[in-house]
């Protein structure tokens, strides 16, 4: 049997896969996302969270996404398995662990998880146009398009995943895909956030990595201070940055929660 823990930050859920024993292969992995991610036909979740070992870090946070593809970085998984690995004893409170985008450190005080998101020039934000569509871009662990929703029509849910999709498929301008973010201003230190993922290929509820891009980005729009309240359909990111020297040092902060052990058939 394979044995999954349910685990969401900020309605960002995920099946969390203990895979320290290295029993599951990557193409395994690939197949289990795609079959139990599914919420009509699995368990339904917006990607697996796999930890494994590492020979540089406390431990490695594998991301597949729902479609079954390895995403390099999630901010609300990243402070899932920050808070299962130290309610395991398997750290300390404070620990160091290692994803495709870099390595990560997080403090756990309660259920409560800041996470590092890394440093990123300021430099490679750029600006652009299509279809008609003004915004900005910037990698900040993936790839995110930020749509600022006063300079553009007020889309419904349904016209963001349009949009969204339209973004993610165009492989001229984004040659592996974006996450795309709809922004609007809602007070001196708070930003409303709805984000179409990559991988997922529809709205989540929260995108770790989104609020982030979202809030460094429209900290510069308002002049805007750290730290920044990102409310998204899950609930609130905060999110911490101190740029110095056109670069940019980002952290992220929120809540984790547990809903209970899953149980699946193992793979035919």
């Amino acid at each position: 049997m394979i044995e999954y823990r349910k685990i969401q930050s900020n309605g960002n859920n995920f099946l969390l896969l203990n895979n320290l024993s290295l029993s599951y292969s990557s193409a395994a992995l690939s197949k289990m996302a795609k079959r139990d991610c599914d919420v009509k036909k699995g368990i339904g979740a917006d990607g697996i969270l796999a930890i494994e070992p590492s020979e540089k870090s406390d431990f490695k946070m594998r991301i597949i996404n729902a479609n079954g593809f390895e995403s390099e970085m999630c901010g609300n998984g990243a402070r899932c398995v920050a808070l299962y690995m130290f309610e395991q004893g398997k750290t300390g409170s404070q620990m160091s662990f290692e994803t495709l985008a870099g390595e990560i450190r997080a403090n756990v005080t309660g259920n409560t998880v800041k996470i590092t998101m890394g440093t990123y020039s300021i430099s490679g934000i750029s600006e652009g146009h299509k279809d008609g569509i003004g915004y900005q871009f910037m990698q900040l662990g993936v790839p995110h398009v930020v749509i600022f929703q006063e300079d553009n029509q007020v889309y419904s849910l349904e016209e963001m995943r349009k949009v969204g999709r339209n973004f993610d498929t165009d492989h001229v301008l984004f040659s592996n895909g974006t996450n795309i973010n709809f922004v609007k201003k809602l007070s001196v230190d708070q930003i409303e956030v709805i984000t179409y993922e990559r991988g997922v290929e529809d709205i989540t509820d929260s995108c770790g990595t989104g609020s982030c891009a979202s809030a460094v980005l429209a900290s510069k729009r308002y002049k805007m201070n750290s730290p920044v309240d990102v409310k998204n359909i899950g609930g609130i990111n905060r999110v911490y940055f101190i740029e110095e020297d056109q670069q940019v040092e980002v952290f992220l902060e929120g809540k984790v929660y547990y809903s209970g052990y899953i149980k699946c058939d193992p793979l035919k």
